[in-house]
């Protein structure tokens, strides 16, 4: 697979304006922004999914790409895949039907992959210049997932302090300050409340931890004048978090390392 990425400046001034000379050097930004960093071949940056069976008189055996995962204990949580027709086709089939996959990472690190029973799957295409078909693209989530929180545990895709907070006192109905983030997850480290699991261009963690025993050391710290109680009162606002930020922000950290 060959990647291909351009980028054009074309301000439309004369030659004699200053902003006209500055062009290379505005296109050089483009290119070597400290944000940015130089693109990877596909087989660096992708892993590869293969769906196989055999059977006595045919066999099957489909590979896709996959740019993000997050699975543990063969449960697969999440599972970010594309490929042409047939292929997804015959993949998405498979998750449906509950069937293993296999992960190929770039580094060589295999995985078995299993989404389990009734996953949620979201369908869409991706639209190449220069192709005749769109590249299908699905995004599929484990029933554990979709009910994150239910099962005494919760799963979060990145492991960001701010965000594991966030995500553990909104599905656990607690009343809490996003100030206090810091604390509360260090508490869950220190407890080994939060355990890492296997994911691919995302850092996943799983947080077990009952209503009951974070509740009492919310109270624990009250009580104690560690945290302090808002003196107004209203609503108290959260920040907001949608797929794109859980998604880039492992792309955010490669460029930073």
């Amino acid at each position: 697979m060959k990647v291909f990425e351009f980028t054009f400046v074309d301000l439309k001034l004369p030659n004699s304006h200053p902003q006209r000379r500055n062009a290379a050097a505005l296109t050089a930004g483009v290119f070597f922004s400290p944000r940015r960093s130089p693109m990877k071949n596909a087989h660096l940056r992708l892993a590869e999914v293969e769906y196989s069976v055999t059977s006595k008189n045919w066999s099957t055996r489909v590979q896709v790409w996959c740019d993000r995962l997050a699975t543990e204990d063969y449960t697969t949580h999440m599972l970010s895949l594309f490929g042409n027709d047939s292929e997804m086709a015959a993949v998405s089939g498979a998750i449906s039907t509950g069937s293993r996959l296999t992960a190929k990472l770039p580094d060589g690190t295999r995985l078995e992959l299993n989404m389990g029973e009734k996953p949620t799957t979201y369908r869409g295409h991706l639209a190449i210049p220069g192709r005749l078909r769109p590249v299908r693209h699905i995004l599929c989530f484990s029933e554990a997932l979709m009910l994150n929180g239910t099962a005494g545990s919760v799963t979060v895709l990145h492991n960001d302090d701010t965000l594991i907070w966030a995500t553990v006192i909104s599905f656990l109905g607690l009343p809490a300050l996003p100030e206090w983030a810091g604390a509360g997850v260090q508490m869950l480290r220190d407890t080994e409340k939060i355990r890492q699991i296997a994911g691919f261009n995302c850092s996943p963690v799983t947080v077990t931890v009952t209503r009951e025993e974070l509740l009492k050391w919310i109270g624990s710290q009250v009580e104690g004048k560690i945290f302090d109680l808002p003196e107004a009162e209203g609503p108290i606002l959260w920040p907001t978090y949608g797929i794109k930020d859980l998604l880039s922000a492992s792309v955010v950290e490669q460029i930073a390392a």
